[in-house]
């Protein structure tokens, strides 16, 4: 039941976080909307969403790697650091810093495995980095509800501080995509 229940917040919170953005990339174009606009944001997410996600071919084997450790970490762990959002930001700050260091010398084809998995990193950094983050904050949601080891303060900070990160990683594959 447990496991269920992560799997439904990370959902939920992943839904939430896309409708946030698109209404902030609404909001920003114009200065005034119509009932309709409003309304229709949330149906023109697929048409948005699935197009940028097709170009990543092998997304959905690094999301759900990223979701898993995600949600192990700070489930496995009753200390406050790994009850945090420490992890997500270090991702947040490396990742890229490897991307841009590894992108002028990219190798295509390499029998070396720290080539591949520098190549992974470089092309799927954002979504690794989402959905780390989305798994990182439906463990932490659960244990503060389940288990009662995360004051709600604790939670509320690590929380803002993970969907932020999240919002940042949707506009960057966004401004890619663009």
């Amino acid at each position: 039941m447990g496991l269920l229940s992560i799997v439904l917040l990370c959902i939920f919170y992943t839904i939430i976080i896309v409708i946030m953005y698109e209404y902030y990339k609404l909001f920003n174009s114009k200065d005034e909307y119509t009932k309709q606009e409003l309304k229709q944001v949330i149906f023109l997410i697929p048409d948005h969403w699935l197009p940028l996600l097709s170009k990543f071919r092998l997304y959905p084997v690094y999301a759900l790697l990223s979701l898993v450790f995600g949600i192990l970490i700070p489930l496995l762990s009753t200390n406050w650091f790994f009850q945090s959002s420490v992890f997500c930001i270090l991702l947040f700050i490396i990742l890229p810093q490897i991307r841009r260091s590894y992108k002028p010398m990219e190798v295509t084809v390499s029998d070396s495995f720290y080539d591949a998995v520098a190549a992974a990193i470089s092309h799927y950094y954002e979504i690794i980095i989402f959905f780390y983050s989305s798994g990182t904050l439906s463990s932490l949601t659960f244990t503060w509800i389940t288990e009662k080891d995360l004051s709600f303060l604790w939670f509320l900070f690590n929380a803002i501080i993970i969907y932020s990160i999240m919002f940042f990683m949707l506009a960057s594959m966004d401004k890619e995509n663009v």
